[in-house]
């Protein structure tokens, strides 16, 4: 299932191939991510500030600094600021991630099409 219609309308980027719905605040934001459904989407290694995060649906793999861990639905995570890691979520994943910072660049309101 989709994420609910309010969650839909928020401003959206990509990636990879996921959809990224944005809840941007001044200092934060919170990653509203669908992988599609035919295929898993990789996130190569990166750092940043602290992320939580929950799975909705489907199932991360996680490599957290060198240590492994799968995520399947109803799991949550946390990620300590400057920790080398990535992702490959499954087919059809949906996630939620919270960020104490601003991770994504959204288009521009005209860009995007918005008065």
């Amino acid at each position: 299932m989709p994420f609910p219609e309010p969650i839909r309308r928020l401003p959206t980027t990509r990636l990879g191939e996921a959809t990224v719905f944005v809840h941007d605040a001044p200092h934060t934001q919170v990653l509203f991510i669908e992988a599609p459904p035919d295929r898993p989407v990789t996130v190569p290694t990166h750092t940043h500030d602290v992320e939580w995060g929950v799975v909705v649906e489907g199932q991360i793999r996680m490599d957290l600094g060198g240590r492994v861990e799968v995520h399947p639905a109803g799991t949550q995570h946390h990620i300590p600021s400057g920790l080398p890691h990535s992702f490959t979520f499954a087919p059809g994943t949906m996630s939620i991630h919270y960020f104490v910072e601003k991770r994504v660049t959204l288009p521009s309101p005209s860009a995007a099409g918005r008065p």
